[in-house]
């Protein structure tokens, strides 16, 4: 039996009070990873760290990045979180015990949270695999910063003892293995003038990663897709 401890990841927060206070709720319910993509107001922070009261440690060990896919490199599984209306093929739960199902699947997981004025774009969003709406009175559907956070956590406290049923022995592939072959795939098709119209460009791209993102790919898929792009990429022109 285990607990369910995955990354928290703030992208792009605006306010270091909101950052001290997802320290807080994660202490409050036994969280303890916390990273943090370009933090408005720069790192390290003192009011952050004030406002985390007991949830110091999870401030002072918090790991800054400078881009989601840096900060998302290790990571085979990753969760958005969203409550705005996203026309992309991902899967999108409401309910917390379907999510769960998935997450004990994997080791390696990440909740994302976007800022406080915008949540998650859509380049945010290409990044993961799935999507969790906190449901909420229709009328108010913002959640502060913070305060989402606390729901997931509390959710994941709620069910932290799990048997694992880890799929480590498929060697997933991470976040940084998958967009090394995607950047080279994008790159490839788009001097293949593939992307037509050219307004439409963003939204394939999206369709693209949503396609790979469902697959979980293990190592030995990715390498037969490496191969096979090679093998296309080299035919002799007709």
């Amino acid at each position: 039996m285990q607990k369910i401890n995955p990354t928290i990841v703030l992208v792009r927060p605006q306010l270091p009070e909101n950052i001290g206070m997802t320290a807080r709720v994660m202490d409050n319910f036994g969280l303890s990873k916390l990273s943090i993509v370009n933090p408005r107001d720069g790192w390290p922070s003192k009011i952050a760290e004030n406002s985390a009261k007991h949830g110091k440690n999870i401030i002072k060990k918090a790991k800054i990045f400078n881009s989601l896919n840096e900060a998302l490199a290790k990571f085979n599984l990753v969760i958005a979180t969203t409550n705005r209306k996203r026309f992309l093929t991902k899967k999108n739960y409401n309910h917390f015990s379907d999510l769960k199902k998935k997450i004990i699947s994997f080791k390696n997981t990440a909740i994302l949270f976007g800022p406080e004025n915008s949540g998650l774009s859509n380049q945010d969003l290409r990044l993961t695999n799935d999507i969790f709406t906190i449901k909420t009175a229709n009328r108010n559907k913002s959640l502060n910063l913070s305060h989402a956070v606390s729901v997931i956590s509390y959710e994941l406290f709620s069910s932290k003892k799990i048997n694992s049923n880890s799929k480590d022995n498929f060697e997933l592939v991470n976040k940084l293995e998958l967009s090394n072959f995607m950047n080279v795939l994008i790159k490839d098709l788009d001097s293949k003038r593939f992307f037509k119209p050219e307004e439409k460009k963003e939204s394939m791209i999206d369709n693209i990663y949503s396609i790979y993102n469902k697959m979980h790919l293990t190592k030995k898929e990715l390498r037969m897709l490496w191969g096979m792009h090679k093998k296309l990429k080299n035919l002799p022109k007709l």
